[in-house]
This record gives C-alpha cells, sequence and structure tokens, in this order.
C-alpha cells in the first residue's frame, strides 16, 4: 500500500464534497492553491502536536537526511535559528559566532539576553554554551564543520550550523556534504532558497541529541505561528518526495548544465567566475573573509567585476540591459544562485550577456591601458573590525534613542542595528560604538550601491545622552 502523502491528501480534499465551515475565509474558493489552503481539520494533523500526517512527513524527511528528528518550519530559516538558539543557550549564557552571521542570530541574543563572541577576535571564555556557523556563506563558502564539531564539543558547548543555503547539500556528487554529516548537533535548511520550494519553507534538523526535542519543540511553539500554512508545508514535502525517489537523478541533468556552465564562465577575461569550474578558491580574497582552497557550493555563481567593473555596475547591467536579476550585489562582485529549477535558456541568457559585458571591458581596457578600481577589498565586504562593546545588545536596544547624523555617529553607542541586505548581516550592532572606521565603512557600502536598512535617510540610531 503507498504511504499516504500531504500533497495528494490535499488534493483529495480539493475534489471531494467537504464543505468548510472552518478557517480560512476565502472557503477554498479561488484560482490555483486555494484549494489546499485549510487549517487544523480532520485528518490533516497539527503541526504544534504532530500524531498523524505531518508526523509521517518529517520522520521521512528525518530518515532522508539521516538526522534524528526534522522539524517543518514554515517560518524560515529565521524561525529555526531563533528556536535553536534558545533551545540551546540559558537566558542570560553565551554564544561564539560570525561577525556575519544573520541578523536572526543578533534578535536571539537579544530576547535570550545573551553575551555575544565572535570568532574574529580569538579565543572566547571557556563558558560559551553554543557555536553558530554559518555554512555555507551567503556565496557558497563552505567552513570546515568537523574541524569547528571537535572544537565546540571539547568545551561541552553545541554546534548550531546555519545551513539555510544547503538544502541540497549530499543531495549529489557535485555538491558538499551537508553539516548534518560532519558532526554538528543541530542544522537549519531554507528548502526554498535552492530547492523547488515556495518562499519560507524550512527545516530544522536535531542531529545528536545533544539538545533534546522537547526544548526545541517549546520555542518552535514560541517563534512559530500557530497557523501553520499548509500550502507551504505540501509545497514543501513535494520537493522532498521528488529528492527522496529519484536520489541523485533528481539533480543529474542540474549538474551536467551547471558543470557546463560553470566551464565556460571560466572562459572570461576580465570578468571573473569565484572558484573556477571546480568551486574551489585559488585566490586568496576572491570572496571576501574566505582564502585560498576554501570550497564552495558550485551553484552560487560569484562573478567578480575585476578591474574596471563595480559590483553595483555589473548588477544593474545585468538586471537593466539584459533582465537578468541577480541575488546580490557586492563592492567587488554579483551573486547569481541556480538551482534544479533553472533551464538552459537562462544559461545560454546568463552567458551571452557576460561575454558581450566582457568583450566590452576588455576592448575598453585595450583603449586606455589602465585599470580602475573595481571594489575588491573594500571595507564595506563586510569584514570591518567589530567596534568597541560598551553595552549588551539588550540594553541598548531597549535604551532610550535619539538619530543623529552618520557624519556625527563617532563616539555615540548605537541603539540599533545597521544591516547589509542581502545577506542581512549587520555592519553595527546596538551597543557598539561607532569609530571613525565604522563610520567610514557604513559610508562606503552605501555608495557601492549596497543596500543598507538600519539608517533613517543619513540618520543614525543611537543611545540618547543623558
Amino acid at each position: 500500500m503507498m504511504e499516504s502523502r500531504l500533497e495528494e491528501r490535499l488534493d483529495a480534499l480539493a475534489q471531494s464534497d467537504l464543505y468548510p465551515f472552518h478557517m480560512p475565509g476565502h472557503k477554498r474558493n479561488g484560482p490555483g492553491l486555494f484549494a489546499r489552503d485549510i487549517t487544523e481539520i480532520d485528518g490533516f494533523d497539527n503541526l504544534h502536536d504532530p500524531q498523524g500526517i505531518l508526523r509521517e512527513e518529517m520522520e521521512r524527511a528525518a530518515a532522508f537526511y539521516g538526522v534524528r528528528t526534522t522539524h517543518f518550519l514554515i517560518n524560515g530559516s529565521t524561525c529555526g535559528i531563533l528556536s535553536a538558539i534558545s533551545a540551546a543557550v540559558p537566558a542570560g549564557g553565551s554564544l561564539l559566532t560570525g561577525r556575519r552571521s544573520h541578523i536572526s542570530v543578533y534578535h536571539a541574543a537579544y530576547l535570550r539576553r545573551l553575551q555575544l563572541f565572535y570568532t574574529e577576535e580569538g579565543e572566547p571564555p571557556a563558558q560559551v554554551q553554543a557555536v553558530l556557523v554559518t555554512s555555507p556563506s551567503y556565496e557558497g563558502c563552505v567552513s570546515d564543520i568537523r574541524a569547528w564539531a571537535e572544537y565546540a564539543h571539547e568545551r561541552g558547548a553545541v554546534l548550531i550550523v546555519d545551513e539555510a543555503h544547503g538544502a541540497h547539500f549530499s543531495r549529489h556528487p557535485m555538491f558538499p556534504a551537508s553539516a548534518a554529516e560532519e558532526g554538528a548537533d543541530l542544522v537549519i535548511q531554507s528548502v526554498h532558497k535552492t530547492l523547488p520550494a515556495l518562499t519560507q519553507c524550512a527545516l530544522l534538523h536535531n542531529v545528536s541529541g545533544r539538545v533534546s526535542d522537547a526544548r526545541l519543540e517549546k520555542y518552535l511553539r514560541i517563534y512559530e505561528t500557530s497557523s501553520p500554512s499548509y500550502v507551504l508545508m505540501s509545497s514543501m514535502t513535494e520537493a522532498l518526495h521528488g529528492m527522496m525517489d529519484r536520489g541523485i537523478s533528481f539533480f543529474d541533468s542540474y549538474a551536467e548544465r551547471l558543470s557546463a556552465l560553470r566551464r565556460k564562465l571560466t572562459e572570461l577575461k576580465v570578468l571573473k567566475l569565484a572558484g573556477g569550474a571546480d568551486g574551489v578558491l585559488t585566490e586568496d580574497g576572491e570572496i571576501p573573509g574566505f582564502g585560498a582552497g576554501t570550497a564552495t557550493d558550485p551553484g552560487k555563481l560569484v562573478i567578480l567585476g575585476g578591474s574596471r567593473l563595480t559590483g553595483a555596475a555589473l548588477y544593474e547591467t545585468l538586471a537593466g540591459d539584459y533582465h537578468l536579476q541577480p541575488e546580490m550585489k557586492a563592492p567587488g562582485y554579483v551573486l547569481l544562485m541556480t538551482s534544479v529549477g533553472d533551464t538552459q535558456e537562462g544559461y545560454d541568457r546568463l552567458c551571452r550577456a557576460l561575454f558581450e559585458i566582457d568583450r566590452q571591458l576588455t576592448a575598453a581596457a585595450g583603449e586606455s591601458g589602465s585599470c580602475g578600481d573595481g571594489g575588491r577589498g573594500n571595507a564595506a565586504d563586510g569584514n570591518l573590525p567589530v567596534p568597541p562593546r560598551e553595552m549588551t545588545i539588550a540594553e541598548a536596544y531597549d535604551s532610550a534613542s535619539e538619530e543623529v547624523p552618520l557624519a556625527c555617529a563617532e563616539g555615540r553607542i548605537s541603539a540599533g542595528f545597521v544591516i547589509v541586505y542581502p545577506p542581512d548581516s549587520p555592519l553595527i550592532v546596538p551597543g557598539e560604538r561607532f569609530t571613525g572606521q565604522a563610520v567610514r565603512g557604513i559610508r562606503d557600502c552605501r555608495e557601492s550601491g549596497c543596500t543598507l536598512t538600519g539608517l533613517h535617510g543619513d540618520l543614525a540610531v543611537c543611545v540618547k545622552h543623558n
């Protein structure tokens, strides 16, 4: 007998004569996905107390990923990160993480009154309760998770890995191994980022059991909606079933097209594909914060502008002139994300555009005989030194505040975040003192074309003077 699947059960409901005297208000009348949009009616389980179809689906997902338990997330990886940190670190405890962590890590620190230590600052105190590593990075760079697991476990700490961009890891030989196979305790993945699922679909894997499922579920009930979308959950299970049913063949044609694309892009002359054909960085500084030899997800195409083109200019040219929408821009490069959902026509358009831009840059270089600054090494790459911390995040965030011109912020304590979006990482955090270098870095970042949040025009939010 075929096992029951969520999407099949929803389709059967849509074709039945069961009349909905229940939420939602559209009563399943509407085009497309309206027919699957229900509440927790009989036969469809409850995400926050799963005993039926949803429990079965999560158990299948856990078996597929080789972990103890898997929790469906309908509020994205943000919900998973908040829950994982809250479950692993006691209120008022300490967390070691990278400075470029996602903003949800900082929000967890605020909510739980945690003390943050950064990996860029050297050895943290012995009492750190958890280590959080972002791997892969937004650009696809993969950390040595086995080394981090050994580091954390030697200190009695839990290793949490924000693997939001790696739900496809370990699913095909072309892609890196998942942190779930490399010693992590809790792994968070966004299914929607790299697999064919709707936005907000994510997974929280409890790999080792060092953190109990009871604690994870406690915080999931706090951070996750009490009205989970069955449209989103069925989208997620369909993507998972596609991988389960087809195995590596699910990715075969994608991997073949992607390999051919990367090989072709290595022929660019002025522009450059970071990591080359095999996705391993060969030049220190290709991607800020990651040195030569770093493995990357080959599905992330990081195109360096070289010495003649900023990332912002390349981004605008691709989007405006060629109608190709990149994922993000940085001072020296653009990021283009690929997935199993791409078409060969899309790859062909990208190739034609990049080589046409490259030819124009090559001709311009021959005419001028000089090279400009493409923006690499800019402080806006996110590698600014951590500013001095004068207050905890919670103390500063909850303080009375006032807005001051950014030019006058030096010496003041920040009462808010200034964030580069994407990847949604902070340049300054509440409680940190604006230094001249921080102010210049924020200004450089904005002038390079990056999108910033947290500034109100040219005003920064600072702790109010008594």
